[in-house]
């Protein structure tokens, strides 16, 4: 059976409830094409609340149109009573009669005319009380009361919106996103300087190759909160002197024994890339300072083959600081990467393994990109601005990849 026949079955039926000011219809049908087309063209989830508007407004108008007509009514009687009335005075008490007396009270612009109008009037009660917004049952009161609660006050919506101070609010994040761009800019400009001033060390008299190599780390490492130390004159766990640097990782899902890199400064040398040479070292280095990876760093690349920055054995990374220490800045943050995801995996933390050797690869050939170019600039002594550029972005695209490397971690571990 239809719905609308249905419907049909039932008597259309008004109740009203008093106390509660329910006004509620039954089995109300109405077929009617223009009022079809005028409800159909709303949207389906707003139908419901047009058609409690649309009976809203249609009742208030239909009351003024009755009200109106009772007037006109009331001084339509009283206009013949006046004509009855003069009449009999006229008859009784002369041409005059009471006629003066009944245009006071009853005529065009009598005290009942008056009166009326101002009850009913273009200036009257009903209409002051449809339109006066300080009235909070008129339905103007009512969309007073609903804007001010947007816009007005402290408790208002959009005051809290717009409040920097209030937790979660729009503007409180912005305000913490731009405070936190700000303290990024802040921290690479003061890095870039200390940097600087740590390469300018280089050259002068009686500062080693350790010095800088120690200052540099502990920079490099001070975001992280890591410890660096310089061991180089004591001895470890062989008791032997190998390992100049022990780095410290802090991160507060460690437990129990602490993840640590060896750091080896080797200058001055033949290095050979052998287990007797440097590869033996580093392996005794680890061992020597209980630490679980190793970086060795030279003043400047070892070979042509092994270049500025090369991993070897998941567990040793030769690099060399050239003239800006950017290869060992990715040596020690590729390592620290490294010791959390075996951290966290001991932990069954989830790790995108994918996305951070992803990440790692393209660090690597941008920097072996970069001191290839370096390198043919030595060797034919050119240095255009084109060329400088394009080192310049390089540097850029590391240092966003060493920045995105280090984010991905947390990221991921901030999942589990």
């Amino acid at each position: 059976m239809a719905k609308s026949e249905l419907i049909g079955q039932f008597k259309s039926q008004v109740i009203l409830d008093k106390s509660t000011n329910l006004v509620m219809i039954k089995a109300l049908k109405i077929e009617d094409p223009e009022l079809f087309e005028i409800i159909s063209a709303q949207e389906k989830a707003t139908r419901l609340e047009f058609v409690k508007r649309a009976l809203k407004v249609g009742a208030i108008a239909l009351r003024d149109v009755v009200i109106r007509e009772k007037i006109d009514y009331v001084k339509r009687e009283f206009q013949g009573l006046c004509f009855e009335l003069d009449k009999i005075f006229h008859a009784q008490l002369g041409r005059e009669g009471m006629k003066g007396e009944l245009d006071k009270i009853f005529g065009e612009n009598g005290k009942l005319q008056h009166s009326l109008e101002r009850l009913f009037g273009d200036e009257g009660k009903l209409v002051r009380d449809i339109l006066d917004m300080d009235n909070r049952r008129s339905p103007i009161g009512q969309l007073r009361q609903t804007i001010e609660s947007y816009f007005v006050g402290k408790d208002s919506e959009m005051y809290g919106m717009l409040d920097p101070n209030k937790k979660d609010s729009p503007m409180s994040r912005m305000k913490r996103e731009i405070m936190d761009e700000l303290r990024n800019v802040r921290s690479m400009i003061e890095e870039d300087i200390l940097k600087r001033e740590i390469i300018k060390k280089t050259t002068k008299k009686g500062f080693t190759f350790e010095d800088t190599l120690y200052d540099f780390l502990l920079l490099i490492s001070k975001p992280f909160n890591d410890t660096v130390e310089r061991v180089g004159k004591e001895r470890g766990k062989l008791g032997n002197l190998k390992g100049d640097f022990l780095i410290t990782i802090s991160d507060r899902t460690i437990k129990g024994s602490r993840s640590r890199i060896v750091v080896e400064a080797k200058t001055g040398e033949a290095i050979r890339l052998t287990r007797k040479g440097l590869l033996g070292e580093l392996d005794e280095a680890i061992e020597n300072r209980e630490a679980k990876l190793a970086i060795a760093v030279t003043g400047s690349p070892i070979s042509e083959p092994v270049g500025s920055y090369r991993e070897i054995e998941q567990d040793k990374i030769i690099c060399a600081f050239g003239d800006d220490g950017l290869p060992l800045e990715v040596a020690y943050k590729v390592a620290r990467t490294r010791l959390l995801i075996d951290v966290y995996k001991e932990s069954e933390r989830e790790v995108d393994i994918a996305r951070i050797n992803g990440i790692a690869e393209k660090i690597r050939n941008d920097l072996n990109s970069m001191q290839g170019i370096k390198a043919k600039l030595t060797s034919i002594g050119n240095t255009s601005e084109a060329i400088k550029n394009d080192i310049r972005s390089l540097e850029t695209n590391i240092r966003d990849s060493l920045t995105e490397l280090q984010d991905s971690l947390r990221s991921d571990t901030s999942l589990s």
